[in-house]
């Protein structure tokens, strides 16, 4: 492997290292065919652009040249800063902000603004605001003392300001050393522990293929890097260790270092033998599947959301006309997709909802994990439902999930909707789509719909991989009435 010795270092780099040392390897290195497109890179792109949006005024320009000019806001400037022997800091800045202070243009300087997603300020966001100061002062020759941080949050812009004090900036200069030793390593570093990290990354089947193939503990559901890290000190490096090893001698050895890890250790040696065997494992012989056996027919929901303004898009619907230990012919299933384009139809959409759910009354809603229950109860409360129309509402729910995780141990590295419905042989219309792609697709279509057509597609795709959610959850409880 050839050592890439002069690539620069650049912001997509670093924030790359700092969620996972392996990634920022690969994006040098890496078979860049194997990397995957996902929707999240575009829907933090378009969150950036709005969030920058706001602070945009008539006084701005692009490049240096901006700040030679004093421009109120300055966009795509961009600078290069020698780090090491042979190694710099490359940065295209998408944009500063004038300020107080005196730089080599005159009696003002510019400050860092970064847009953030997600709940909270992290180190990677401080750190990124910090390389683009160091950056930025190189070139002022003014050391900004406070950064920007723009957040979205139910259509508002938050600006938070941060601190660009001396811890931050060692930190800062340790991280950037470390990363220009990891990637200039011919071996990749070792894939990480905290496998939920992989999620959104576009590396994630290849490094899939890579743990499956040695076999880490980081596939088996139920450990994490801290799990995983008390099993190596005992001894257990890889599945194949762990799926030998004596219930009671597992527990034995966790429990010195607390009884939460001894008392998980059955069900992590029955999951890493499952995996290892790939056959599942019933792990609770008492099935009580009454609800959905004896059930004449059902109703799946599954839920498509946006988390930025908290809002329930898209409720759907499939009506099962008949017991789920029958053959069912998925072309026969009738999906109803209901829209919620805006809060204030919320009225209108409890009462379309509660119609169709009040048409077979003694019909189970089933669904996948704990999200759709708890969203549409919180909306009949809003609307003032009747308390008994809550109550009987709420006892039609039946969590697939959780009686998949009660009863069975499976060869799935998680437990959720999409890796469980694979592996009992369901496939989803469209590949490599998943939550977020929805979510894009909706953004898209909503800012389209009053403009043109040319995203109008995209809402039948939404529909259609609402369906597909829908049919998987209708799969998995087939198979656990099948399997009992």
């Amino acid at each position: 492997m050839k050592c890439h010795k002069s690539k620069p270092i650049n912001d997509h780099l670093l924030r790359s290292w700092i969620r996972c040392r392996r990634k920022a390897w690969l994006e040098i290195y890496g078979d860049k065919q194997k990397k995957l497109w996902t929707a999240h890179s575009t829907l933090q792109l378009n969150h950036q652009i709005d969030c920058f949006h706001n602070l945009s005024q008539k006084n701005y320009g692009i490049g240096i040249q901006a700040c030679e000019e004093g421009k109120n806001i300055a966009y795509g400037v961009r600078i290069k800063y020698p780090l090491i022997k042979n190694r710099i800091i490359k940065g295209n800045l998408p944009i500063l902000r004038k300020t107080s202070g005196r730089s080599i243009w005159g009696n003002f300087s510019y400050q860092p603004v970064l847009a953030r997603q997600g709940k909270k300020i992290t180190r990677e966001h401080k750190l990124t605001l910090a390389m683009t100061a160091l950056l930025i002062n190189n070139v002022q020759k003014y050391q900004a003392q406070k950064g920007l941080i723009l957040h979205k949050e139910n259509k508002v812009i938050k600006v938070e300001k941060i601190r660009l004090n001396h811890n931050i900036n060692t930190d800062l200069i340790a991280s950037l050393l470390n990363l220009v030793k990891d990637i200039e390593s011919s071996t990749p570093p070792p894939i990480t522990s905290n496998r939920k990290k992989c999620t959104i990354c576009s590396w994630r089947k290849y490094c899939d293929a890579v743990a499956i193939k040695e076999g880490s503990l980081s596939e088996i559901s139920g450990i994490g890097a801290k799990r995983e890290l008390l099993l190596n000190k005992i001894g257990i490096n890889n599945i194949e260790e762990l799926a030998k090893v004596k219930h009671y001698e597992l527990k034995e050895k966790l429990e010195v270092f607390g009884t939460q890890h001894g008392e998980i250790s059955k069900k992590i040696i029955l999951q890493s033998q499952s995996q290892r065997t790939n056959r599942a494992i019933k792990i609770n012989p008492k099935v009580e599947l009454n609800n959905l056996k004896k059930a004449k027919g059902l109703y799946i929901y599954d839920i498509e959301s946006d988390p930025d303004i908290k809002h329930d898009f898209l409720h759907g619907f499939i009506r099962l006309p008949k017991n789920i230990k029958s053959k069912i012919n998925i072309d026969e299933t009738k999906y109803s997709p209901l829209l919620n384009l805006e809060k204030n139809t919320e009225s209108f959409l409890w009462k379309r909802i509660t119609k169709k759910l009040s048409l077979n009354r003694d019909y189970p809603i089933i669904h996948y994990g704990e999200t759709e229950p708890i969203s549409l109860l919180k909306l009949g409360l809003r609307q003032g439902a009747d308390p008994n129309e809550i109550e009987s509402l709420k006892k039609r729910f039946i969590d697939i999930h959780l009686l998949i995780r009660e009863y069975w141990c499976l060869p799935v590295r998680n437990y959720g909707l999409k890796s469980i419905a694979e592996w009992i042989g369901f496939e989803w219309e469209k590949s490599n789509v998943d939550g977020a792609r929805a979510l894009l697709w909706w953004r898209q279509w909503k800012r389209s719909r009053k403009i043109n057509k040319m995203y109008s597609r995209n809402l039948n795709s939404i529909f259609q991989y609402n369906r597909d959610d829908c049919i998987a959850t209708l799969m998995i409880a087939k198979w656990l009435v099948d399997h009992e």
